[in-house]
């Protein structure tokens, strides 16, 4: 309904309206504001969660035998590179390149061979027999189309032909057919297909022959190793060396060194001591009092961030159980990882690279040991279940129970809900509820601005029957008099 601003009155009733309505919207500006400031609560939980989700992927890492079996692998030429498999057995080896393997290659490059065209015919007949990957032969059988075109694309169709073709010019409007193996190395050799018009293209000859790649090990006694491919498997348990060049008679040999790589596990014992920081951070920032003109953080006294952060801190401070002497408990200092006075978690990486050069299985189990209890997978740890020890289990444990949740020993079949999951969905549904609220407040408003729209729609025509009245009264008056 239109208002009506004072056309008799003289006051302004749309501003009157607004003032009485924001009286009346009071009750559902305050359910905003809770709205609000619950968005701000999940917000804040959400970001924690994130942080212990990093902290849960950095613990497992600790908790992977690639990790703790992670070997490092150097080469002292770039004649050959060299890999490791995480449990590769360490070792050193040195040989020589003396030889790249090779893919056979047949080209019909007779000098005065060729044909002018790749639809000029190339055969002598009706068929073209050709070599198959497992050593046997197959008619390829050709009725109306005989060219270059057709022999290479016929060739090419034949999905387990030893060879594939191209045809290739071999000069200036000169083309012929070149074959080449599938695979490299010695055993890829074969006979030039019999059909071919020699008087058209000449006789195939070998371009390329094929041959393996051979390592030469040793000076007195050497022996070889030799692969159809540029690839050496398993020279050593689990290392991969893989050719690059042919090395000169005067090139130094190539020497290999396959050895544990500490390096990495410090760097992900790092890694988990940086992502453990980082959630003590967001801890903080999240829950943070009002300190002058800074506001507090949407968190500030909830009890399980403070819980968490002293969970964090106690997985360090509490040591690992079992590790210490006549059984004891063992503090996390001794492979380098401790708590500082500013409620940091700070790591010393020479002193965990020493410990482990002095003992690897003992400094494994300072991350990564629990003890297993019934109900559990067998082998694997299942925080739901085990006990976590080493500090790559604990963390690992408290930061799922955080966040995705772990299984629930007294019932195997109820779902995983994280405790901070389980804060994020119960204030949802309340923000779900009050936004509800808020939503049947649009409408009782709306009725409400209706509703002192008409009555003050009613007094303006009220006002003005009576001013009628008024004036009519005043001209009765005038007449009597």
């Amino acid at each position: 309904m239109a208002s009506v601003d004072g056309l008799i009155s003289g006051m302004s009733t749309t501003d009157t309206i607004n003032q009485l309505m924001k009286i009346e919207a009071a009750p559902q500006t305050a359910l905003k504001t809770k709205v609000a400031t619950a968005n701000k609560v999940v917000s804040a939980y959400q970001s924690v969660n994130s942080r212990l989700s990093s902290v849960a992927t950095a613990a497992k890492a600790l908790g992977s035998s690639d990790t703790w079996g992670g070997m490092k692998a150097t080469s002292t030429s770039t004649a050959a590179a060299v890999s490791a498999k995480p449990g590769a057995t360490a070792g050193s080896l040195t040989f020589r390149v003396d030889s790249l393997a090779t893919t056979h290659t047949v080209t019909y490059s007779d000098a005065d061979k060729s044909v002018a065209s790749l639809s000029a015919t190339v055969l002598s007949g009706d068929t073209l027999k050709i070599k198959l990957a497992d050593g046997t032969d197959k008619d390829l059988t050709f009725t109306t189309d005989k060219s270059l075109q057709a022999v290479v694309s016929k060739i090419n169709e034949t999905s387990n032909a030893a060879y594939k073709a191209s045809a290739v010019q071999v000069a200036p409007g000169k083309y012929s057919l070149q074959l080449t193996a599938k695979t490299s190395g010695g055993a890829s050799t074969f006979p030039p297909p019999t059909g071919i018009d020699a008087s058209i293209l000449g006789a195939g000859n070998t371009t390329i022959a094929g041959a393996n790649a051979k390592l030469t090990v040793g000076t007195t006694t050497p022996y070889s190793i030799e692969s159809a491919t540029n690839t050496f498997a398993d020279v050593l348990p689990g290392v991969t060396v893989t050719a690059a060049k042919l090395q000169a008679a005067a090139d130094p040999a190539v020497t290999i060194d396959v050895t544990a790589d500490a390096e990495g596990i410090a760097a992900k014992v790092q890694a988990l001591v940086d992502n453990a920081n980082v959630a003590l951070s967001e801890i903080a920032s999240q829950s943070k009092i009002k300190t002058g003109e800074v506001a507090a953080g949407p968190l500030v006294g909830d009890s399980m961030m403070r819980q968490l952060s002293q969970d964090i801190l106690g997985t360090v401070t509490g040591g690992a159980a079992g590790l210490g002497s006549s059984g004891g408990t063992a503090s996390f200092t001794e492979v380098g990882v401790s708590v500082d006075r500013s409620g940091k978690l700070t790591f010393d990486k020479s002193k965990f690279l020493d410990a482990y050069k002095a003992d690897p299985a003992r400094t494994q189990k300072f991350f990564d040991s629990y003890t297993e209890k019934a109900g559990g997978t067998a082998g694997k740890f299942d925080p739901g279940y085990d006990t976590a020890t080493g500090l790559g289990r604990k963390l690992e444990s408290l930061s799922l129970i955080a966040t995705e949740g772990v299984a629930d020993p007294t019932d195997s079949k109820k779902p995983k809900l994280g405790t901070i999951q389980a804060l994020i969905q119960r204030n949802n549904n309340t923000i779900k509820s009050l936004n509800d609220q808020v939503s049947e407040w649009d409408n009782r408003l709306e009725l409400r601005k209706t509703a002192l729209q008409k009555q003050f729609s009613g007094l303006e025509v009220a006002l003005g029957k009576m001013q009628q009245q008024s004036s009519w009264l005043a001209g009765q008056l005038a007449g009597l008099a």
